[in-house]
């Protein structure tokens, strides 16, 4: 995707709404060579979901008033390259598919040049603050957004099976969820989980290798004060460095991870 430029996109996708039109990348959530780290980079492409939806009048005052809140359940994520210090970007989304309880949306990042630099295909459901249920979305809802659009990259938000046979077990935390972890739906916020991951990679792998994609599953919320045992395994091939997480809470999986990484 990296040759791809904007004028092509924007024919597939008149839908899609710009984010943070020609953000300039500064000292925040870098990595130790100058670049924008994953976790920092994710952190903007999932508000560019949250400000699609200021941007359509009348929908964030419907979901107060239905107290009714997307809620994040997969990620898949390619990296082309990324952005440095000084560099400008720009941040796309726009809706793909409302099917049942869930709803598709997909992304991409590209740098001043027009380059495609970040492509992300994401799946949401529609739950009722109340009770936590799922809420099939209404056709108010769903006009609200306009036309769909397709993904730029073929879906596929299936992870590696068998782990613990396959991998190799790299390192195991127990963190407590900290007030700074909670966001305003008073959980974990959808990024923290890979800021961990970061967190706790070996220095070797941290400061030598960069991750080309990312794939995430979240299936159970983290509040405030929960114990998560983080378990980190690894398996290398070729030139490739592949990297899954699993953060449990009481025995349960919370969240899963998967990158693979290359070499600098």
């Amino acid at each position: 995707m990296a040759n791809l430029k904007s004028d092509i996109i924007n024919d597939c996708n008149e839908n899609a709404y710009r984010f943070n039109v020609g953000y300039r990348i500064g000292f925040s959530g870098l990595m130790p060579d100058g670049t924008l780290g994953l976790p920092q980079f994710m952190a903007y492409v999932q508000e560019a979901s949250l400000f699609h939806t200021f941007s359509i009048e009348g929908a964030f005052a419907y979901y107060e008033k239905m107290n009714w809140v997307w809620v994040l359940t997969h990620w898949q994520v390619e990296i082309a390259t990324y952005p440095k210090v000084g560099d400008n970007i720009n941040i796309a989304t726009w809706p793909v598919q409302f099917k049942g309880y869930f709803a598709e949306r997909g992304f991409y990042a590209n740098n001043a040049a027009g380059d495609i630099i970040l492509s992300a295909n994401s799946n949401w459901v529609l739950l009722d603050r109340n009770t936590y249920k799922p809420i099939r979305p209404n056709n108010e809802v769903c006009s609200k957004y306009g036309s769909c659009s397709p993904l730029m990259i073929p879906k596929d938000f299936a992870l590696p099976k068998h782990i613990e046979n396959d991998f190799t077990p790299l390192s195991r935390h127990s963190y407590t969820a900290a007030r700074r972890d909670i966001d305003t739906n008073m959980h974990v916020n959808n990024t923290k989980y890979l800021e961990w991951l970061y967190c706790y990679l070996p220095d070797e792998i941290y400061q030598n290798y960069c991750a080309k994609s990312l794939k995430v599953a979240y299936k159970k919320e983290t509040l405030l004060g929960d114990v998560l045992d983080i378990r980190l395994f690894k398996q290398e091939i070729g030139g490739t460095m592949q990297i899954f997480a699993i953060i449990e809470k009481e025995n349960q999986t919370a969240t899963e991870m998967y990158i693979e990484l290359q070499r600098m």
